[in-house]
């Protein structure tokens, strides 16, 4: 059916009146980046932070770069028993799995001069899928995604929080396919960021 000129000059009223969102949705720690990186998929959020609060207990004042992480990783044998005591070491949980693709990543960004959290963030706004396809084992398109977004330039994706506002805006269902377009006119309509806009809608559908 798609969405009339009327209904748009709708929505983007009402997007006006969205206050700016309260939350920090962009990691700015480069060592916690490369953790979420690999612990953040086919996990529930509760064991991604008991992770992330046992390395920050007992490992955070010592690992804060990637020279440090480095010399963390070097001390275990790569092997499936070595990454599974890293693991345990590291996160709390005989994580073998993640902590291989851990050192990918790190080989990877080492490769790529990333190597802290300013050049994490050049290397998320200006490279491509191409650049990140195939080279770390495991790690694939939605990994790459979501590092992106961590960083706050990951692609708008359909969501339950977008379908609820504009369905509700118009008082009508809409085709799933619309959103994102209609949301990326919105943000040019209103002068605003993509990534903005999106999470102020996040906060009032959701807080």
């Amino acid at each position: 059916m798609g969405i009339s000129d009327e209904e748009f000059q709708t929505l983007t009223i009402r997007a006006r009146t969205l206050p700016p969102a309260r939350g920090v949705y962009v990691q700015t720690d480069y060592v916690t980046n490369l953790f979420l990186a690999v612990l953040d998929y086919r996990s529930t959020t509760s064991s991604v932070r008991r992770a992330l609060g046992h390395f920050r207990q007992r490992w955070g004042d010592q690992i804060r770069t990637l020279t440090d992480l480095k010399t963390f990783l070097n001390r275990y044998e790569d092997s499936p028993e070595g990454n599974l005591f890293a693991g345990s070491d590291l996160w709390g949980f005989r994580a073998a799995r993640r902590v291989k693709e851990l050192r990918g990543l790190v080989a990877f960004f080492e490769s790529k001069g990333v190597v802290n959290q300013e050049a994490l963030s050049r290397w998320a706004h200006n490279s491509s899928y191409r650049d990140f396809m195939g080279r770390v084992k495991g790690l694939d398109l939605p990994i790459y995604e979501a590092i992106l977004t961590r960083l706050g330039c990951g692609p708008i994706k359909p969501s339950a929080h977008l379908m609820s506002f504009v369905s509700t805006g118009l008082r009508r269902p809409v085709a799933e396919y619309e959103l994102v377009p209609l949301l990326k006119k919105m943000a040019r309509e209103l002068d605003m960021g993509e990534q903005d806009l999106e999470r102020r809608i996040f906060e009032f559908e959701n807080l």
